[in-house]
């Protein structure tokens, strides 16, 4: 399934990954395509086994590697935030 995320999208985590639960809340950092490196806050160099999102969780410190298949976004219908209904004339 694709979806079009963007930097800074919420997203729900479909399977559990790198100390972050499924069904974790998560705030899309960067895409990082497979083979691509990035250097870890450790500064270790990692590699990307395949294309992919790194996410981080508010609550929490550290950031994990999803596929997009492994996340859900929170947007539109499926938004947090409260909306308010509008009465409708008739």
């Amino acid at each position: 399934m694709s979806h079009n995320f963007k930097p800074g999208d919420l997203a729900l985590t479909l399977v559990s990954k790198y100390q972050i639960p499924a069904m974790a809340t998560v705030s899309l950092v960067v895409f990082i395509s497979a083979g691509e490196g990035a250097i870890e806050p450790d500064g270790c160099l990692w590699f990307a086994p395949h294309a992919g999102w790194v996410v981080g969780r508010d609550d929490e410190d550290g950031y994990g590697f999803f596929r997009a298949a492994d996340l859900m976004p929170l947007r539109g219908d499926f938004t947090h935030e409260q909306q308010k209904s509008q009465e409708v004339a008739l």
